[in-house]
């Protein structure tokens, strides 16, 4: 037996049909787009990737050029059949390195750039002082961190993090700023105390720049690792990127590289699912 269809009885008191009704058909959930519009994006992406792949591999085909040159993606991922565990293990230390500069940048990021908006004082002498510092080529630092931490797994996290600390630090800064004046009205009339303006109306608003800021940062804390592996490092893919420099082994090199832009892409896409999930009202359904 068929439900019969259910109406509401609205403010003027005249039945009202459902949704479903007015649109001449069943509405789709918001959910369920962005489902779909993940999908495709997702099928572009690996799409384009392919297609890079391929037109990579015929560039090499076609032009041929010597072994210790280039060499196509074929080859190196022969190279990673070959040699999975050798690969895998290596991944695995310079992914711990830059999730763990990652993790200290974001939240030192977000500290630092909490300060800077809420004291002007302290924004005065500190935020130039940052600007000059982000100028200087992180692998100029890498040293320093040598010095200071060692040749351990700490030093590279460090290079991570100053690479990955800065666009937290701005996107952090420019997101509280942005507030519109009629929040801050409205906390004012409603008496809000700083600490409730803050959690409840200043760092909402901020949360999608924030977000913006570490999707930057997750791919750079990948490059801070492998700086730091090149400087001073026995193990990870900087380093065997430099070993096989040394061997001018192009496969291995090219398969660190695709192994590389792998971890980044992998950890990008995270942040920003997390990001979809966590501010959803910036999900617009296309």
């Amino acid at each position: 037996m068929a439900s019969p269809e259910v109406s509401e009885v609205g403010s003027d008191g005249l039945r009202q049909s459902p949704p479903e009704a007015a649109l001449g058909g069943p509405v789709t959930p918001k959910s369920k787009m962005f489902r779909r519009d993940s999908i495709a994006v997702g099928a572009k992406a690996v799409a384009g990737i392919v297609g890079l792949f391929v037109v990579w591999q015929l560039l090499v085909t076609i032009f041929s050029p010597p072994e210790y040159l280039a060499v196509g993606p074929i080859s190196a991922f022969d190279e990673l059949i070959e040699r999975p565990d050798y690969f895998a293990t290596n991944t695995w230390v310079t992914l711990q390195e830059a999730l763990a500069g990652f993790a200290l940048g974001t939240a030192l990021g977000i500290l630092c750039g909490a300060v800077l908006h809420y004291s002007p004082t302290v924004r005065s002498f500190l935020y130039p002082a940052l600007i000059a510092i982000d100028t200087i080529p992180k692998v100029a630092l890498a040293p320093l961190f040598i010095v200071w931490f060692g040749f351990g797994f700490e030093s590279k996290a460090f290079v991570a993090m100053a690479i990955a600390f800065f666009p937290l630090v701005i996107n952090t800064y420019d997101g509280l700023s942005s507030v519109p004046h009629e929040l801050q009205e409205l906390a004012r009339i409603n008496r809000a105390s700083p600490w409730k303006k803050m959690t409840k109306i200043d760092f909402i608003y901020a949360i999608p720049s924030i977000f913006s800021g570490a999707k930057i940062s997750i791919s750079l804390a990948v490059g801070g690792a492998v700086v730091g592996e090149f400087i001073a490092g026995s193990k990870g893919l900087g380093y065997v990127i430099l070993l096989a420099n040394s061997q001018v082994d192009l496969p291995s090199m090219f398969a660190a590289f695709i192994v590389l832009a792998a971890i980044a892409l992998a950890l990008f896409f995270i942040v920003d699912f997390a990001g979809r999930k966590l501010v959803p009202w910036k999900n617009h359904a296309k």
